[in-house]
């Protein structure tokens, strides 16, 4: 008998920990938004009857068959989401979550809590790979503690049951044991907190990469974007950037833009990206991918944190030279945006250096660049008093640079702004309606409109969408981007000065519109600062953190060593103005070395097991017999010969053995003749050997 068997069925109700357990457990996947609120509400629903009613053993929750039918509803709730495309670990979240319902409802007496414990482990497992959210280490602590102390109250009401006294474990219950097992779990927590830094950094396969989970994606950033898109964007607060500047000046609101995508073509409604394919960028940008781009004004350096975003945009101030970080592969259009489609549905953090100069369109007095591409010049039928009114505008102006600043100046003095634009009249498109009949738009109307009336000019433009502006964080010195900060903007060609910034929205109405929907105070403050710094120091700890980290605790240790023994601490000594690159020769060629070492040894053993994988099983271990005695066969030694060394040094019998698996080792590599199985001459080998070494 087992000692599960032994076990007294237990038919007390749950202590309330497990019940705390199991919320905690199912509020950790509710935290990744992938749980669908209806099973969200039947563990919810689940738990409420539980906590009311306790184990009240009704008919329907002791009914096998009952109980059974809901197991396998469960079963088909995941597997229906499973075949519909959903990732494997979701459909699984949800499984769970029912299971665990489900066996919360089960009033059956039972001799274990092992299943309740091990499915609230399994959810907060599942929930680790889809959620990076600050509330999730809370959550954690929470659970574990609510699980030792479940295990510890059924572990001994078992124990006083099996000995007829089960008050005895009532009594057992006290605040001292509470008391102790809280110091415990903090205990082990804090223990796995110190384990972490030096824990090998892994990445999670298919079924736990968060990058296949849908539903995370702003939308309006695509390819092709309907006139309006970007003001319902703007309608939502939620973050979309965190920028911190590592270098450069930080610039004030109103010249703070972070470039999404270029766009060339437009239809009067639509505006598309031409070619539709773009172009893959060669490089990993884990290690560091060189865009080219300028290479003069004043180097920016940021690091941003960007939440999912369709088609996985990579946004940058500006025109990009360098970027690093782990969005998977790059890819650019042929207007310049950087995309990594692998990064669409999830948070992604990357360093990107940019340069942009001041617009200077003092060498651009006449013509903009005729040689442009064609596309930059497409225009879509309209009404011929658009290109009337770029000509009534501009009539003043000198050249096609002072044409631009007179456009964007007209719409600024003159463009009505709202978010929320009327909707259209018949026969007429957004564009017409903004500019002919003088109606409200935001910043997107603005923008198409000076695109509009710069090509009815011959001026080559297209329009860029974005971020712009932003909420300084000062708790965390960073800068909150919402899609409420979304915005559109113009770029203009010029002979000289290339692509140049023109923005025809008043920039006092865009950034008011902004502030009113983002709630903006010390506590959202402080949320914002903790996730970030959560997501940079723990989420996103990967390999080169834990490395530098190391050296970083390494080097403070060196000097506290140095200082206790009276000398200078290594970071304050002085080092010689010859010394150039030599300073560095202890770190950097010693760890060249070591690496080096570990890749030859590391391609030794993968020879070796290459060669040994084209042997014969039993001719190979045989080989591998004879190198513990100390008979190892040399690569320029033949086979026959090594038969005739290795029965010169054992007895005869053995080396019989041996001579027999070498010729069949040469009859099936050299001879074609079919595998032959020798144990019986290996077997005999290893006897030999054996007595060998006992005599």
């Amino acid at each position: 008998m087992s000692r599960l068997e032994f076990r007294t069925p237990i038919a007390l109700p749950r202590p309330r920990a497990a019940l705390l357990m199991v919320a905690l457990a199912t509020a950790t996947l509710a935290i990744t938004g992938q749980v669908a609120p209806l099973v969200l509400a039947t563990a919810a629903l689940a738990l409420g009857v539980v906590a009311f009613h306790g184990d009240d053993a009704s008919g329907w929750r002791t009914n096998a068959w009952l109980l059974n039918a809901g197991l396998l509803a469960s079963v088909g709730v995941g597997a229906a989401l499973w075949l519909r495309g959903a990732l494997t670990i979701v459909a699984l979240a949800h499984f769970a979550v029912l299971a665990q319902a489900l066996q919360l409802l089960d009033a059956r007496p039972r001799r274990s809590e092992f299943l309740l414990v091990a499915l609230a482990v399994f959810q907060v497992t599942m929930a680790a790979n889809l959620t990076d959210s600050a509330w999730y280490p809370l959550l954690l602590v929470a659970f574990t503690i609510c699980c030792v102390w479940t295990l510890v109250v059924h572990t001994l009401r078992a124990e006083a049951l099996e000995a007829g006294e089960l008050a005895a474990a009532q009594r057992v219950l006290t605040t001292g044991l509470w008391r102790t097992t809280l110091l415990a779990s903090l205990a082990s927590v804090a223990f796995s907190a110190l384990l972490f830094p030096i824990l090998p950094r892994i990445r999670s396969g298919a079924i736990f990469d968060r990058s296949a989970v849908g539903g995370g994606a702003s939308a309006g950033f695509s390819d092709h974007v309907e006139l309006g898109d970007i003001g319902r964007i703007r309608q939502n607060a939620s973050v979309a950037l965190r920028v911190e500047t590592l270098d450069g000046d930080a610039l004030g609101p109103e010249q703070r833009y972070w470039r999404g995508l270029a766009f060339d073509a437009f239809d009067g409604r639509r505006w598309s990206v031409t070619p539709a394919t773009p172009a893959f960028v060669y490089g990993d940008p884990e290690i560091g991918v060189d865009l080219g781009g300028p290479r003069r004004g004043p180097r920016l350096v940021q690091r941003i944190v960007r939440e999912g975003v369709d088609p996985g945009v990579v946004f940058a101030a500006g025109q990009a030279t360098l970027l690093t970080g782990a969005i998977g592969r790059l890819f650019r259009d042929g207007n310049g945006s950087l995309i990594a489609y692998a990064s669409t549905d999830k948070r992604v953090i990357y360093q990107v250096v940019t340069r942009n100069e001041a617009r200077d369109l003092s060498a651009d007095r006449g013509a903009a660049r005729r040689a442009a591409s064609e596309r930059y010049f497409q225009l879509p039928a309209l009404d011929p008093r658009v290109a009337a009114l770029a000509r009534t505008i501009t009539e003043h102006a000198q050249g096609d640079a002072q044409r631009a600043l007179a456009l964007e100046h007209w719409l600024q003095q003159n463009g009505r702004y709202t978010d929320t634009p009327p909707p259209l009249g018949e026969g007429s498109t957004p564009v017409e309606q903004f500019l002919l009949q003088r109606t409200e738009g935001h910043c997107e109307y603005f923008a198409s409109a000076l695109v509009v009336l710069l090509r009815s000019l011959g001026i080559p433009a297209r329009l860029v969408n974005g971020y712009a502006g932003g909420h300084e964080n000062a708790l965390g010195d960073f800068i909150e981007v919402s899609q409420s900060d979304a915005h559109a903007w113009v770029e203009v060609q010029f002979e000289h000065a290339g692509w140049v910034v023109f923005d025809p929205t008043p920039p006092d109405l865009r950034l008011a519109g902004a502030d009113a929907l983002r709630g903006v105070g010390s506590f959202s403050d402080l949320a914002s600062a903790v996730e970030l710094w959560w997501f940079g120091n723990v989420v996103d700890f990967d390999r080169g953190h834990q490395a530098r980290a190391l050296r970083a605790l390494w080097m403070r240790w060196n000097q506290w060593r140095t200082a206790q023994r009276g000398g200078q601490p290594p970071s304050q000594i002085a080092e010689p103005e010859d010394a150039g690159d030599g300073a560095q020769i202890p770190w950097k060629w010693l760890g060249a070395l070591g690496l080096a070492a570990v890749s030859a040894f590391r391609l030794r053993k993968l020879r070796l097991r290459r060669s040994h994988a084209e042997l014969p099983r039993d001719y190979a271990r045989a080989l591998r017999l004879l190198r513990r005695r100390g008979l190892t066969r040399a690569p320029a030694t033949s086979a026959r010969a090594f038969a005739s060394e290795v029965a010169a040094r054992i007895p005869a019998e053995g080396a019989r053995a041996f001579r027999s698996l070498t010729e069949a080792y040469l009859a099936e590599r050299f001879g074609g003749a079919y595998p032959t199985h020798s144990a019986s001459e290996l077997a005999q080998l290893r006897e030999c050997l054996r007595r060998s070494n006992t005599a």
